[in-house]
Formats: structure tokens, C-alpha cells, sequence
């Protein structure tokens, strides 16, 4: 089957039945993209390798079971939902999900652990980094309850 036909998610049986997208990196959005070791295929998605690098240990419930899963470090699911946020093109609405999930995150994050914040910017790709800066004057609008994000985020974004 040609890369352009392969299906990129899994759904459990059912009218219910839970959907799993298979995500990998890949320069262009949504793009179809092999995955060998799955003999499978994924979406593409710019800058997945930054967001899976350095994963953290996690539990995820399944029924009656508790699973072992590696999650994404926190502050780098922020500055990859910003930079998502700045490269949807004719979704607004995900575009202002993903600023949402981004910002609610971030300002939990900027009282509790602000150098994870700054750090994970810190090794974001230049590419990814030079999207998000420019978001800096729309993201601090209406933060003014949130001082300690909008320092992190003047540090990090701010020229």
C-alpha cells in the first residue's frame, strides 16, 4: 500500500471505541510517514523529537490495570503547544486550544518549577523558537494575575 493511502491510527471496535493516532517526526504537518518498526505508518508532526527527547516515567489507568507510559517533560509540551499554536493554518480553534493548554500549563509551571521552563526553551530547536517568539505580546495580554509567568515568559521570549 503506497505511504499516501496508510492509515496513521488504530480505533478499538465499536461505535465507542477508542481512537489512537500513530505520531512520528517529520518536517511537514500531517504528512503520512513509515514507521518500520511498527510496520505501520504515522502523521508527521515538527518537532516531535524535541517534545519525546528526555521523557519522564508515568502511569496511565486502562481498565483495571495500571500501565507504565513515558510522558513528555512538561515545560517542553508548552513551547511545543505555542509553537503549534503559531503554525495551524485554517484551524483557529485549535490553534487557541493549543494556546490554552500551553498557558494553563506554563503558569503552573512558572510558580512551581521556572527553570524547567526556561531550560526546555533553552534546547528548543531555533526553528521551533523563532515561531514562538513573536507570539510574546498576544501571549502576556490578559496575565496580569499571573506575574510569575509573565517574568518567565519576558525571559524566554522577549529580545
Amino acid at each position: 500500500m503506497p505511504a499516501t493511502q496508510a492509515s496513521t491510527s488504530v480505533k478499538l471496535p465499536g461505535v465507542q471505541g477508542l481512537r489512537v493516532d500513530i505520531l512520528a517526526p517529520g518536517k511537514t504537518l500531517g504528512a503520512v510517514v513509515r514507521v518500520p518498526e511498527l510496520d505501520w505508518a504515522a502523521q508527521a508532526i515538527p518537532h516531535y523529537d524535541y517534545l519525546l527527547e528526555a521523557p519522564e516515567p508515568g502511569a496511565m489507568l486502562a481498565g483495571g490495570h495500571c500501565v507504565p507510559v513515558r510522558l513528555p517533560q512538561a515545560a517542553r509540551l508548552v513551547w511545543h503547544k505555542l509553537y503549534s499554536s503559531a503554525n495551524r493554518h485554517g484551524f483557529p480553534e485549535k490553534a487557541a486550544k493549543d494556546r490554552r493548554q500551553a498557558l494553563v500549563l506554563a503558569a503552573v509551571l512558572a510558580e512551581t518549577d521556572p527553570q524547567a521552563l526556561r531550560l526546555a526553551f533553552k534546547e528548543a530547536p531555533v526553528a521551533m523558537s523563532k515561531k514562538v517568539r513573536p507570539l510574546y505580546s498576544s501571549l502576556v495580554k490578559g496575565l496580569n494575575a499571573y506575574a510569575a509567568l509573565q517574568e518567565v515568559l519576558r525571559k524566554c521570549l522577549k529580545p
